[in-house]
């Protein structure tokens, strides 16, 4: 076999694995309406119905949302500084405090920011916030 017929099949062979891989990928990704809190689930219409709309203002710019301090003891978190709090996404988590916690916002993209943390303590299309 000459060059002339090697490079398309090897063209092809990585098509079609990229093919697969993308398709994959979509296949297995969570996009999930609602929020478990402290194993219950909820909506964002419904967590915003909770908790008053709060700005805070971030390292890029101001960000509105839910209010955390005044959800979490709404959803029935009944000592709110006596836990951590997990925020998970289908591919990242984070662990914070309820010093960290009540200062921040659940916006209504499903996404937490909160004001003076690096932007890796903000989670994007959370799925759960854990109370441990």
């Amino acid at each position: 076999m000459g060059k002339e017929k090697i490079i398309p099949i090897l063209a092809l062979i990585v098509l079609v694995l990229s093919g697969t891989a993308t398709a994959y990928i979509y296949a297995t990704q969570v996009d999930k309406e609602t929020i478990s809190i402290n194993g219950e689930e909820y909506t964002i219409e419904q967590l915003f119905y909770l908790a008053e709309s709060k700005t805070i203002e971030t390292v890029d710019g101001e960000k509105t949302g839910a209010s955390l301090e005044e959800l979490i003891p709404k959803v029935g978190i009944a000592c709110p500084s006596c836990h951590e709090y997990t925020i998970r996404a289908a591919d990242y988590e984070k662990t914070v405090d309820w010093e960290i916690m009540r200062t921040g916002v659940l916006s209504d993209i499903k996404k937490v920011y909160f004001p003076d943390t690096p932007k890796a303590f903000w989670v994007g299309d959370i799925i759960e916030i854990e109370v441990k």
